[in-house]
């Protein structure tokens, strides 16, 4: 492949994640219904399988700022769904937990994402999952 076409090619898959990601986001925000967003509710999903997890640690393992995590944190506290809570401790120690409120938003909201994609995904055979599965592995790493 030319210099020239591997270029066109990488700004092909550029868009096409691009156009990929606003869909999912769109139809996700649409078919949950909720006042949260999908990353919002990517975080209260890490809360709910990581209970007591600090803010730092979200915002390493989401990849964005210490405040924007504060800030999707806040929302979700605000909203019910998270509180914080001092370590007896170490009082300068914050853990986050995921209140009942939210641990029912999280079970209604999980049931929609996981018919959303496996519709998503139902004309991939398991070699094609797994091989999509490989290459955006090597995207994350």
């Amino acid at each position: 492949m030319s210099l020239t076409d591997r270029e066109a090619k990488i700004h092909e898959i550029e868009n096409s994640f691009a156009i990929v990601i606003r869909r999912f986001r769109r139809t996700i925000n649409e078919l949950q219904g909720s006042e949260l967003t999908a990353h919002e509710f990517s975080f209260l999903s890490h809360l709910y399988r990581h209970d007591r997890e600090t803010s730092s640690r979200i915002a390493k393992k989401f990849d964005v700022s210490p405040s924007y995590a504060t800030t999707v944190i806040d929302k979700l506290i605000r909203c019910g769904y998270v509180m914080r809570q001092r370590s007896k401790t170490d009082r300068r120690k914050v853990r986050l937990t995921v209140t009942e409120k939210g641990i029912a938003l999280y079970h209604q909201l999980i049931c929609i994402r996981e018919n959303y994609m496996r519709q998503v995904f139902s004309d991939f055979d398991d070699q094609e999952l797994n091989q999509l599965s490989e290459l955006i592995a090597k995207l994350v790493d």
